[in-house]
């Protein structure tokens, strides 16, 4: 009878990296760590061995074929994995990911969570029948809930693209209107100039101090959305903040005061629906903004 086997992401997350780690005379000296995006891999080469074994045994009648059909499954389920390591969980930086990363990883979390909801719906009827209790489905529902998760993460990622391209396309937007329309939404002050990198532990920690949470940093330095639209972003850093929330005002304070130069957008221009946030730094040369 089948049974639900555990989720990719924990065997990724305990299982190798425990047999690695604890007895590290299992690999060189000179090995570099495990990442989840090699173990990863290493769980679809499995899979994919294994399907080429059942499938020969299947071959020869010595297995029915819906031993194929399950590890055909487990090696989809591997496959879907290897590109949510390579995208939700590799993907440190979620404004260095291009659309098709951005696409595959959503159909691979959807599919992991359609795959799922097949095998429970499955061992359901299995129940009904009295061949199952329901403890048996606990560990089923368990995965479930967890795939649904991980393609929640994995929308959450999508959303924070699109309105980190709405940001963008706003600055890119304000060089082809009047300087008394920007004056209405947006803030300039170019204090002396300067902005660092450098700077933005010492403001983080600051804002940190203040308000207990972390500072909802969206953007850091250049990045592939902003190459792509043109935009310099070397030195610049994008907050999401509305610049009239205390928050906001907070920083816009903070940051008067050490004299680093910031644009606050305060809401949506010409239209579109793009969240206000701070730009840390001075503006794109390609911006034609009001000055304060």
């Amino acid at each position: 009878m089948r049974k639900s086997s555990a989720s990719a992401p924990r065997a990724i997350a305990l299982v190798l990296p425990a047999l690695l780690w604890i007895c590290p005379q299992a690999r060189p000296a000179d090995t570099p760590a495990p990442t989840v995006a090699t173990l990863s891999n290493a769980l679809v080469d499995r899979a994919e061995a294994e399907v080429s074994r059942i499938q020969a045994l299947v071959a020869q009648g010595v297995l029915p074929k819906t031993r194929l059909l399950e590890a055909e499954d487990k090696l989809s389920d591997a496959r879907d994995e290897a590109v949510l390591a390579a995208t939700l969980y590799g993907q440190p930086r979620v404004q260095d990911m291009t659309p098709d990363q951005a696409a595959a990883m959503t159909t691979a979390a959807q599919n992991r969570v359609d795959r799922q909801q097949k095998t429970l719906a499955h061992r359901q009827e299995l129940l009904a029948m009295g061949i199952l209790s329901r403890s048996d489905l606990a560990a089923d529902q368990d995965e479930l809930e967890a795939r649904k998760r991980v393609l929640g993460l994995a929308q959450n990622r999508v959303q924070l693209m699109d309105e980190l391209r709405q940001m963008a396309e706003t600055e890119q937007r304000l060089k082809n209107l009047s300087r008394a329309a920007t004056s209405a939404v947006v803030i300039r002050y170019d204090g002396d100039g300067l902005f660092q990198l450098a700077d933005l532990p010492r403001i983080s920690a600051a804002f940190e101090s203040r308000f207990r949470r972390p500072l909802p940093v969206s953007a850091v330095g250049e990045t592939m959305l902003h190459r792509s639209m043109g935009l310099d972003h070397r030195n610049r850093v994008d907050v999401a903040l509305s610049p009239d929330s205390p928050e906001g005002l907070w920083l816009r304070s903070f940051l008067e005061r050490l004299q680093i130069p910031y644009l606050a957008f305060r809401s949506a221009l010409a239209g579109a629906a793009t969240a206000p946030h701070i730009h840390i730094g001075l503006g794109s040369n390609r911006l034609n903004l009001a000055g304060r």
